[in-house]
């Protein structure tokens, strides 16, 4: 699996939970609005803490917008450089 998949991967593995509307084995649409889907503003505040503590990184606070959080896609490509970038510090998976 590529690092690209794997972000991919984490990334919507954290997200699930915060999709009430979305069924367990459903796929999640990279096009989907997020809130369709039940990401409300405070799913999105327990969202913003779990990728924090997830993927061990500060995320800035101009990456906060509606505009990040409207769909997976938006998501991931606001997220990806960061998430990449914490992936690859050395001990970045350790527990």
């Amino acid at each position: 699996m590529t690092r690209h998949d794997d972000v991919s991967r984490k990334l919507e593995a954290v997200l699930r939970p915060h999709l009430r509307f979305l069924k367990p084995d459903a796929p999640l649409p990279a096009a989907e609005p997020l809130g369709a889907l039940g990401l409300d503003s405070m799913a999105a505040i327990n969202l913003l803490l779990d990728l924090e503590t997830t993927f061990g990184v500060q995320i800035p606070d101009d990456l906060l917008s509606a505009e990040t959080f409207e769909t997976f896609a938006s998501l991931e490509a606001t997220f990806r450089p960061l998430l990449v970038h914490a992936a690859a510090e050395p001990g970045a998976d350790e527990g």
